[in-house]
């Protein structure tokens, strides 16, 4: 894996909370902010991912809406409520 030097700059309590946290488990402040950063990574995905499909779901919802919601389609809906109603006249004539 390739590494990259970056200098950053912490508040003086986060700095020392950073210390305190590398030295509690035995890591280098490096690894710390590595493993901070593949999880707000992992977040960062998730609700990507989350947003995307939000997204899609509001474009189809739309879509869906106007392919259903026309005159033709009125037209057909009107038909099949003629022959269900037909229908079951016919069933309780039986």
């Amino acid at each position: 894996m390739t590494t990259v030097e970056k200098h950053i700059r912490l508040s003086a309590e986060r700095a020392d909370r950073l210390s305190r946290l590398a030295r509690t488990h035995g890591l280098r402040e490096d690894q710390v902010l590595e493993k901070a950063l593949d999880i707000l990574f992992s977040l960062t995905d998730l609700f990507d991912e989350r947003s995307e499909r939000q997204g899609w779901s509001f474009l189809s919802e739309d879509s869906l809406w106007r392919v259903w919601n026309n005159q033709a389609d009125a037209v057909y809906d009107r038909w099949m409520e003629r022959k269900q109603c037909n229908g079951l006249k016919s069933a309780i004539t039986w």
